[in-house]
């Protein structure tokens, strides 16, 4: 695997030659990134004040490319594909959990994003829910949602502090990993599926969302 930043964007690239089991696939996506819109995160944790999280998030990175998957190809334009950075590193506490979601496309032809999330450390000071418009980041307050209620595959309300981010998502497909090996103990859905509804920008500017296909995940940790 190989990922590359260069001016104006990164590439990604990874290869395996398979095992009989699985097939061997190669992957070759250029993303394209226009501006410097992100999110930079310092977040402590109550457990101890040596613990915290530093977390990079990019959205809306137009994506172009391949990924072939034994005898298929993929290909992704970036007129309906899109890239993510989530990087971090962090000391965090044994036990942990958080929820969060993300989505990048595009709403009256120019890019949009989110970013939403919480439980992850003592988020008091500053959260990490901001939207992205056309290269601008428009900051959030407290943004809310229950993904086990209900269950997870079963339609979801979100909604905020000033009503600027009002949406319904459905989901479609589970993606649930789990992993159990002497003291880890880990488990996420992550739910991918279509979400409808309103963003307000720092102007006042509404956006309506409509069957924009993103995601939003629970896990739950131990390690």
């Amino acid at each position: 695997m190989a990922f590359r930043v260069r001016d104006g964007g990164r590439s990604l690239s990874a290869r395996t030659k398979g095992d009989g089991k699985t097939p061997p696939f190669g992957i070759e996506i250029e993303l394209e990134q226009p501006d410097a819109a992100g999110i930079v995160m310092a977040t402590p944790f109550d457990e101890d004040k040596r613990y915290f999280y530093y977390n990079h998030k990019i959205n809306c990175m137009p994506a172009r490319g391949t990924v072939r998957v034994g005898g298929r190809e993929y290909r992704f334009e970036p007129e309906s594909a899109f890239g993510l950075l989530d990087w971090g590193r962090g000391v965090w506490p044994y036990r942990h959990e958080w929820f969060w979601g993300s989505g990048s496309g595009y709403v009256d032809g120019k890019r949009f994003g989110f970013n939403i999330g919480y439980g992850f450390g003592n988020t008091s000071a500053a959260t990490e829910n901001i939207l992205f418009y056309d290269g601008t980041a428009h900051k959030l307050e407290n943004v809310y949602f229950d993904l086990p209620g209900g269950g997870y595959m079963s339609k979801k309300v979100f909604t905020s502090d000033g009503g600027r981010f009002e949406m319904e998502f459905t989901p479609i497909y589970d993606r649930y990993t789990e992993t159990k090996l002497l003291f880890v103990d880990t488990r996420c859905h992550q739910l991918f599926g279509k979400w409808n509804g309103r963003a307000v920008l720092d102007d006042g500017t509404v956006l309506e969302v409509k069957d924009l296909t993103a995601f939003v995940e629970h896990a739950v940790n131990r390690w």
